[in-house]
């Protein structure tokens, strides 16, 4: 019997990518195939639709594959239409969904507020007068304002029914203490900015700064910067317009002080502020605090192990 012959089978190497990643392809590949087709060439909607139906284990793979699917995966709206999927009977902005109270007059009446779609949850809140400040987890400051609208032929005012975007890279922001929101007149915003460490180069490092903001219009019209070795997580307000003291919290527990006079901020012109160091307590002085609060006269210190209360009568200079 004749044997017969069999051919035998190579295993071509085929160089296999992501065509986004802009890397090359195998020869094999290139042979009678025309120019691949990247997915970048996709409009972002269709490409967070089309990965959308991606379990979400594999939707976390796909971000680790490559920088470009990387930024995709991480993109706020991926994550909403997953979220609209997995629980179809929540209504948009289920969670993040503001009511204001009216507790003045006869008429207690509960009215909804627009809701910031780009927010990451809600942080802190400050109401004023005529507008409403929001703070979220990424540091995004939200500008919340009134207006005058027409329904049914009449004019009515609303509370915070349209928004805009504050600032960006915020940590914490402060007003005057004072119950009155009629005397809130600026938004001091604590932030960390790029800055040029020298002037003409391109190289920048991250310094933290103090933004003041007119609270009527959200235009900025004052700003401090401190060195790039100092660091802080909280601010707080003590005292009157012409001697405002600003005590800022860093993350080591120590607090500084700095004495500014707010009815010179709108003017044009340069100001050198000293930053002291402050003591909480002659006899435990490495005492470290957590967090601070404040009215016009006094401070409320909370530390680790114990809760003290600094009174301070007019502000000399911190």
């Amino acid at each position: 019997m004749g044997e017969k012959a069999v051919p035998l089978l190579r295993r071509r190497r085929v160089k296999r990518s992501c065509p986004s990643c802009g890397s090359e392809l195998g020869v094999e590949e290139k042979r009678g195939k025309g120019n691949p087709i990247s997915i970048q060439l996709f409009p972002p909607e269709l490409v967070e639709h089309i990965i959308s139906f991606l379990p979400v284990r594999d939707l976390v793979a796909l971000g680790q594959t490559c920088r470009y699917f990387h930024e995709v995966c991480d993109g706020e709206g991926v994550w909403r239409r997953i979220c609209r999927r997995l629980s179809p009977r929540l209504q948009d902005q289920d969670t993040k969904c503001l009511y204001f109270q009216a507790f003045g007059g006869r008429r207690r009446c509960l009215s909804k507020s627009v809701a910031p779609l780009l927010a990451h949850g809600y942080r802190r809140f400050l109401p004023t007068k005529d507008h409403v400040f929001i703070l979220d987890y990424v540091g995004t400051l939200f500008f919340l304002k009134n207006a005058l609208v027409s329904t049914l032929g009449q004019m009515q005012w609303k509370r915070a029914c349209r928004y805009v975007v504050l600032c960006r890279g915020a940590k914490d922001f402060a007003s005057d203490p004072r119950c009155d929101t009629v005397y809130r007149k600026y938004l001091y915003v604590l932030a960390t900015r790029e800055q040029q460490e020298v002037v003409g180069t391109t190289s920048s490092r991250a310094c933290d700064c103090v933004e003041v903001y007119l609270q009527s219009s959200g235009q900025r019209v004052f700003k401090m910067t401190f060195h790039h070795s100092m660091t802080f997580k909280q601010i707080v307000l003590v005292g009157q317009e012409t001697q405002r003291a600003l005590l800022l919290l860093t993350e080591e527990g120590k607090i500084y002080s700095l004495v500014v006079n707010e009815t010179q901020l709108d003017q044009p012109r340069s100001y050198t502020v000293q930053l002291a160091l402050r003591k909480v307590s002659h006899y435990l002085p490495h005492l470290r605090v957590a967090c601070m609060t404040s009215n016009q006269s006094s401070t409320l210190y909370v530390t680790d192990p114990i809760l003290c209360s600094w009174l301070q009568p007019p502000w000399p200079g911190g």
